[in-house]
């Protein structure tokens, strides 16, 4: 079996494991159930998304240049430090915002940081499809 139908086959799966969830879901009667059911799909999707889709070496890229794109607010600070110089005080200034920038981030409490690289790393490899698609045809 070739990488590539491997690949097919995984997404395959993906998909008809989502469907097979949404369907569960609709088939709720009581519609209070139904509205909780639904509250934890969208919860649960971006992890469920992560965990499929990282074993293919595109998409690991994809989750990179999401991360690496959410968190320049971060490293765009020690970057700043590091061209001031790590021992001045303006230095020791933009190390304590990144830091607190990054604890904000990094906190499970208010930060939408894990949603916005899964949401970004899934457009990113659409995109990415769509270009390959493009190509093969």
């Amino acid at each position: 079996m070739k990488k590539s139908e491997y690949l097919q086959k995984l997404e395959e799966e993906y998909n008809n494991k989502q469907k097979a969830w949404k369907d569960h879901i609709r088939e709720e009667p009581s519609k209070f159930k139904r509205f909780w059911k639904w509250v934890w799909y969208l919860i649960a999707f971006p992890f469920v998304w992560l965990f499929y889709n990282v074993r293919d070496w595109r998409s690991a890229i994809c989750i990179i240049i999401s991360f690496l794109l959410w968190s320049v607010s971060v490293w765009g600070f020690y970057l700043a430090a590091l061209l001031c110089g790590w021992t001045t005080d303006a230095a020791k200034w933009l190390i304590g915002i990144g830091s607190a920038v990054w604890v904000w981030w990094a906190s499970p409490i208010g930060s939408p940081f894990i949603l916005c690289v899964t949401f970004t790393a899934i457009g990113i490899k659409t995109i990415f499809n769509k270009i390959k698609k493009t190509k093969e045809d």
